[in-house]
């Protein structure tokens, strides 16, 4: 529910959901009329807004204040107007918004000052049809859709059609593509195994699976520097580290909460997993409160990985994490969405590049 592009001066978005009920109390106390919409709040159950945290290009460049702009209000759109987000996805060109409905709505956000709504669009009529994951692959002009009603869909950005259609014998609710072969699909649903289909192939008895969880997979990711790895995080609590050619048993497996070896379910389940955006670290997240970070090269066989697992705790339930490349790709940023009424917000981590000469920042 949070997610910035490989540029994250274009922003970093997230959505916010309002919710109201006339037979008691009003969620969110917004009865009067909005002034930027001119729409009672009133009149709809239920919206949403997509919002953008960006740099502010109005002050001076040494300046780190940030400016927020509500991007897309449901209660302006056609088909959504009372919809709910499911999952947000963004490229530096596109944003992509899935639905509980069965559909997702498409943004050209290419100009910062200049965002356009593209359309909104409905993909099953399944009433179990929910869009749990989306990803842009811009290369070939689609959109990667996993959804709840057992079905891993290729989209044509152009025409909304169906390039590819592979039905499962679960719900799909993560997926990560190999960035060297953009065929091979790694996913991860209500199944305690995680697979590599290949999207054009229709027949799911031929995909590999990832024996060893305990319970059903929420995340996974892809290495964009080395293609055998590949990284998953469970219901069970734990963050498991695979190699694409040895599927039968995990490379590591450490407790999302203590980042112990043990594969005791000491933690909470784990709903984000991801590579950061070289590869060099993994990073997870806990539902509430919690999210770890651990380098690849400090993994050693037999070591307590609660020595080397940093630890980022906060108040509050994490709606996502994304890295971004800073410092012409040579540093990295951590985004955490964190969702909590008085102490929620974005949390943003800085590791910088390792070509400085100085560990600080000096000015002449």
């Amino acid at each position: 529910m949070v997610c910035c592009g490989s540029n994250i001066s274009n922003g970093i978005y997230y959505q916010l959901s309002y919710f109201h009920d006339h037979n008691l109390q009003t969620v969110h106390n917004n009865t009067i009329i909005n002034n930027s919409t001119g729409l009672n709040d009133e009149d709809y159950y239920t919206f949403f807004k997509i919002n953008r945290f960006m740099p502010n290009d109005n002050l001076p460049q040494e300046s780190e204040a940030m400016k927020l702009e509500c991007l897309i209000d449901s209660r302006t759109l056609l088909k959504n107007s009372n919809n709910r987000i499911s999952t947000l996805a963004c490229t530096n060109n596109y944003l992509a918004c899935g639905t509980f409905e069965g559909g997702y709505i498409l943004s050209d956000v290419a100009d910062p000052n200049d965002s356009k709504l593209l359309g909104e669009f409905h993909i099953t009529r399944n009433g179990d049809g929910i869009t749990n994951h989306i990803i842009i692959n811009e290369a070939q002009k689609a959109l990667l859709i996993s959804s709840n009603d057992r079905t891993f869909r290729s989209i044509d950005m152009a025409t909304n059609s169906t390039l590819h259609l592979i039905e499962l014998p679960f719900a799909i609710n993560c997926a990560a593509i190999n960035k060297q072969n953009v065929n091979e699909v790694f996913i991860a649903g209500d199944h305690v195994n995680a697979f590599i289909i290949d999207k054009r192939n229709q027949d799911f008895k031929s995909s590999i699976a990832f024996q060893g969880h305990q319970d059903f997979g929420f995340s996974c990711d892809w290495s964009t520097s080395n293609d055998n790895l590949l990284v998953t995080g469970n219901q069970d609590s734990c963050v498991r580290l695979w190699d694409k050619r040895k599927p039968s048993s995990s490379l590591y497996c450490w407790s999302g909460a203590l980042g112990s070896r043990s594969s005791a379910n000491t933690g909470a389940p784990i709903r984000n997993c991801k590579f950061s955006y070289n590869s060099e670290f993994v990073s997870w997240a806990e539902s509430l409160d919690h999210v770890g970070l651990i380098k690849l090269e400090d993994l050693q066989p037999d070591s307590a990985l609660q020595t080397w697992a940093q630890s980022i705790d906060f108040i509050g339930k994490c709606t996502g994490l994304n890295f971004a490349p800073i410092e012409n790709g040579f540093g990295e940023q951590l985004v955490i969405g964190v969702n909590d009424c008085p102490l929620g917000g974005i949390l943003s981590y800085k590791l910088e590049s390792k070509s400085k000469s100085l560990d600080f920042d000096f000015q002449f």
